[in-house]
C-alpha cells in the first residue's frame, strides 16, 4: 500500500474512536509506521488530509446509479459503512468538508442522470442543473440534521433518515423537478 492510502486509511480507522481534534500527526505516522516528514510530502496537514480523501473517495452505489433514487440510495450506503468517519468529520472542525462533500457527489451524480438527451424527467440543461442542486442541497442538510444528534449511532441514523429519503424521492423530487421546469 502507497503511504499517502496508509495514511488515509489510519485516520479513517484512528476517528472511529477519537474524535479529531485529539489526533495528531506524530500519532498518525506512529501508527502507520511512517515517518513525519512522509505525512507533510502528501499533505499540509491533517484538514488537507481529510479534503483530499473527500476529494477522492469512491461511492461505488451512487457511481452505479441510474436514478435519483439508486443516487440517494447510494449516499446512503456509502454513509452506513464509513458512519463513524462522517460522524467524526462532521462533528469536528470539518463539517463544511462534510457537508460539501455530501453535497458534491450528489449533485454532480443529479446532473449527470438529468442532464442526458433521454433523461426521464425531461429538463433543458440549466433546469437539470438547478433541480440537481436544490436536491442534493436538501439531502444533504437532512442527513446532517440527522448527523447533529449527540446520541447518533448506525442503527438511529437508518431510522432516521429512511423516511425521509422516501419523502424526499416520493414528493420533494417531483416538486422540485416541476419547479424547474416553470422556471
Amino acid at each position: 500500500m502507497l503511504s499517502s492510502e496508509k495514511i488515509k486509511v489510519t485516520l479513517k480507522e484512528m476517528m472511529k474512536t477519537l474524535p479529531l481534534s485529539e489526533i495528531n500527526v506524530t500519532e498518525l505516522c506512529r501508527r502507520c509506521g511512517l515517518h513525519r516528514q512522509t505525512f507533510y510530502y502528501h499533505y499540509q496537514d491533517i484538514y488537507d488530509l481529510l479534503d483530499t480523501i473527500f476529494l477522492t473517495e469512491e461511492l461505488k452505489k451512487l457511481d452505479k446509479a441510474t436514478d435519483a433514487k439508486s443516487a440517494i440510495q447510494g449516499l446512503l450506503d456509502y454513509v452506513k459503512h464509513n458512519f463513524d468517519f462522517i460522524i467524526a468529520c462532521y462533528n469536528s472542525a470539518a463539517r463544511d468538508l462534510t457537508e460539501d462533500f455530501l453535497f458534491g457527489k450528489l449533485n454532480s451524480k443529479l446532473f449527470l442522470l438529468w442532464n442526458q438527451p433521454d433523461s426521464e424527467v425531461g429538463l433543458k440543461r440549466s433546469q437539470a442543473l438547478k433541480a440537481a442542486r436544490r436536491v442534493a442541497n436538501f439531502s444533504a442538510m437532512e442527513f446532517g440534521y440527522c448527523f447533529r444528534d449527540p446520541k447518533i449511532n448506525l442503527e438511529k441514523f437508518v431510522r432516521k433518515i429512511n423516511p425521509i429519503i422516501t419523502s424526499i424521492v416520493k414528493h420533494i423530487i417531483p416538486a422540485i423537478i416541476d419547479m424547474c421546469r416553470d422556471e
